[in-house]
């Protein structure tokens, strides 16, 4: 008989809980640990940074403090976000060995059921560019992950809605216009199921993902709780998850550089310094599949048209025609 898999369904609870428990499971795994699968919605609003990205490279320490949002970072990839109860998690945390070893098969294997979960409910659901999960071609959910020790971890979320201004506020921005562009772009290709399934509900969601689990992995799930060991053990991971040193990569005196913000898989915004005219301007555009689709220039709007339609690697030509020049990327 295959080796079941363990459900830990936490439902709505404290939001420390819901990066810190799979963390805590994912550090003490064994071959002989059961493979876990966890299911909850944090009671509270709060930010999270993937693995490869240092707090102030991302947000904007001002700003978040004061919408005074908790930050936890992970030590798994995916990118940063605004989480809150409009938000249904799923986390899978298997040994290693017992997970595919081709990351896009691993990926696929483990987001079957929250795919099938959304068709089973009408919608047009589909998993493209390894690990984004998309309704009507928009993305609809947030994925993340990677190895912990000897866990292999994927975790993902259901968007029931989610709050577009605050998630705006808090990414550092080198001016508006690049928080300008960030917002629509995420207004645009984020989707919730608010929008295409207003009727649709958490548990009935929830529900359905826990039914589809034994199809999907091919072994039985049983009903589990956490042990006072990893209730322990989830509180001292909270702790590190959320120190300042471990926030910003080591580093808490020299400024990181920004980095491009992704938006989806195929939707980042970037930003560039250059002098126009004498004077140091920013540049910052949108890029789809690479090439530049919307763009806002600080203080020098007449140059923006000429810059809509090329692909990243043109711009510098670009920038360093006539009394342009970059000076570096951001």
């Amino acid at each position: 008989m295959k080796k079941p898999i363990r459900l830990i369904n936490l439902g709505k609870t404290e939001s420390w809980k819901t990066q810190a428990v799979y963390h805590a499971l994912a550090e003490e795994m064994t071959d002989e640990s059961p493979d876990t699968i966890i299911i909850c919605q944090p009671d509270s609003p709060y930010l999270c940074l993937g693995y490869f990205q240092p707090f102030d490279s991302i947000f904007d320490r001002k700003n978040v403090e004061l919408l005074n949002l908790p930050v936890y970072r992970r030590r798994i990839g995916g990118g940063a976000t605004y989480l809150d109860e409009n938000q249904l998690f799923y986390q899978f945390i298997f040994h290693h060995s017992r997970v595919p070893v081709a990351l896009e098969k691993a990926y696929k294997t483990m987001l079957a059921a929250p795919v099938e979960t959304l068709k089973s409910c009408g919608l047009d659901c589909n998993l493209r560019a390894v690990n984004e999960i998309e309704v009507n071609g928009k993305r609809v959910a947030g994925i993340g992950g990677g190895r912990i020790n000897d866990a292999a971890v994927v975790v993902g979320n259901f968007l029931f809605d989610f709050d577009f201004e605050a998630m705006s506020t808090v990414w550092k921005a080198p001016w508006p216009g690049f928080r300008e562009l960030a917002k629509d772009a995420v207004k645009e290709r984020v989707y919730t199921l608010k929008q295409c399934a207003p009727n649709l509900r958490m548990r009935a969601v929830s529900d359905k993902l826990i039914e589809l689990f034994p199809k999907y992995f091919n072994r039985p799930i049983v009903s589990g709780s956490l042990s006072q060991k990893e209730i322990m053990a989830s509180q001292k991971t909270a702790q590190v998850l959320t120190d300042k040193i471990f926030l910003n990569d080591g580093n808490t005196d020299i400024p990181v550089q920004p980095r491009p913000l992704k938006i989806s898989a195929d939707v980042f915004i970037h930003n560039k310094k250059m002098f126009f005219k004498n004077k140091k301007i920013n540049v910052s555009f949108r890029t789809d599949n690479d090439v530049i689709t919307r763009v806002k220039v600080e203080g020098a709007v007449e140059i923006e048209k000429t810059i809509i339609g090329i692909t990243i690697e043109e711009i510098e030509h670009i920038l360093n025609s006539g009394s342009s020049t970059v000076l570096k990327d951001n």
